[in-house]
């Protein structure tokens, strides 16, 4: 998500938290002053502080409910993630921009409620009354989103929610504490925050100074193998080998955005007016009636031309087809396999083809159209470079770590009953720095339905 689409996240709920409050501000002026003051003669007087903080508060009530709920369709069906830290391990596990905005604002959305309280009453200065109300308050928000179906109850939420509150709780009492008890207690209240800070800026450190990156496949939780039958048709090799591990052509903004316009000048169009819409791990180029999707990791890029509707698709020959993509700047090794998926719509396969220090893998898909124009391309064919060589496990120690259940498997699914395996073979995956890692891939099937397990072989 980009910045600009949090600020009007923010702005779009803030202006509803402001709207509402001065709605119910003004019902409670003339109930305060026309019934209470002047009907029934009451003499109680609100302070000003206490109106302040209890209308910041209702804003404050009214944006995270609007970003929680308002911003979010109802597409979950009643999920539950009890898996301490999962969310944490899948931000670790992809280490990509969304995954960690969705840790960090989860967090942040938590401090003003911790800052406010406080300020509110004299009684929220105790830890145990607005570290209480924010349990209570964001267990209502995971319990309703379980039963609406607008997100599923995490405990991970839970936990984040938590330690936001803590944090705010902790920078308010720091600054309203300093000058009776001192920069030493103060500290101590700025812990939750001082650690958060420590154990973060440790991670990213170790994450940018190691030399690969991270794989998605790996597990965020282990799966209970305890009850289920394992059999195996395959002859373990216990022996360690070395096998190549590769880099994709990974792209910076500056670079993605040069790829684009000579992407467009190779169909004679005209970036000077290029749309740019940049992502943290992608980004769109647009031409009037022309889209390019771009990832920065490896290079891969859908196109799909829009200048005419009035051309259908059309059968054709891959020799003709070859020229086409050739002007797209878009070299096929002779060795990829070629196939037509329906009218007018074919794909090239290339299946980890070898050339000198290079590797080949991927699939080209393509829709050619009866005014001989290619108005979709789907380029996942990637030409890797060899780094050198690496160490990997023995096929039986990664068939070992199946038999720990550490492994990726749906949390939708129940626990394992069955498990066969059919086959082995080594494979890669792109890792989140671009690396072509090895791993190993067992055919399998579980519980009667076929599944590929992924093992990553460093």
């Amino acid at each position: 998500m980009r910045l600009q689409e949090i600020i009007e996240i923010i702005k779009g709920n803030f202006t509803l938290a402001f709207t509402t409050v001065i709605v119910l501000g003004i019902v409670f002026f003339l109930g305060y002053v026309i019934i209470y003051r002047k009907l029934l003669g009451g003499k109680k007087r609100l302070s000003r502080k206490q109106l302040l903080f209890t209308s910041l508060f209702i804003g404050y009530f009214i944006m995270v409910m609007g970003v929680t709920f308002l911003n979010r369709g109802s597409t979950y069906s009643g999920g539950v993630n009890l898996a301490f830290f999962s969310s944490y391990q899948e931000a670790w596990n992809s280490f990509s921009v969304r995954e960690w905005q969705n840790l960090y604002l989860n967090i942040l959305m938590f401090v003003p409620f911790g800052i406010l309280l406080p300020l509110w009453h004299v009684r929220f200065r105790k830890v145990r009354w607005t570290i209480g109300m924010a349990a209570i308050f964001t267990l209502f928000i995971e319990t309703f989103q379980l039963l609406t179906g607008f997100g599923i109850f995490e405990l991970d939420d839970l936990f984040n929610n938590l330690l936001g509150a803590s944090i705010g709780y902790g920078i308010i009492m720091a600054i309203l504490t300093i000058k009776d008890r001192g920069i030493k207690h103060s500290l101590l209240y700025l812990s939750p925050l001082l650690l958060v800070v420590l154990l973060s800026g440790s991670m990213f450190a170790y994450y940018y100074t190691k030399e690969f990156g991270n794989l998605i496949i790996v597990p965020n939780y282990k799966t209970n193998m305890a009850s289920a039958t394992i059999t195996n048709d395959v002859q373990l090799d216990d022996q360690r080998k070395n096998v190549p591990i590769y880099k994709a052509p990974s792209y910076t903004k500056a670079s993605g955005e040069e790829f684009a316009e000579d992407f467009f000048k190779r169909q004679q169009l005209d970036s000077e007016d290029m749309e740019v819409i940049s992502y943290p791990d992608d980004a769109v180029y647009r031409i009037e009636g022309y889209d390019l999707w771009f990832e920065y990791l490896d290079g891969s890029y859908r196109y799909a031309d829009f200048s005419s509707f009035d051309a259908t698709p059309k059968n054709t020959d891959e020799k003709t087809l070859k020229a086409s993509v050739t002007a797209f700047g878009i070299d096929i090794p002779e060795d990829a396999d070629f196939q037509k998926v329906e009218t007018g719509i074919y794909e090239w396969t290339a299946d980890k083809i070898a050339n000198g220090n290079q590797l080949i893998d991927g699939v080209l898909n393509v829709q050619y159209y009866h005014d001989d124009t290619l108005k979709s391309i789907d380029n996942q064919l990637i030409t890797y470079d060899k780094v050198r060589d690496v160490q990997i496990k023995s096929e039986q120690e990664a068939y070992d770590e199946i038999l720990a259940g550490k492994f990726k498997y749906s949390l939708a699914n129940k626990q394992p009953e069955t498990l066969h395996i059919d086959q082995v073979e080594i494979s890669y995956y792109l890792d989140s720095k671009g690396y072509y890692q090895p791993i190993y891939a067992f055919q399998s099937t579980i519980d009667g339905g076929e599944m590929t397990i992924y093992i990553p072989g460093i």
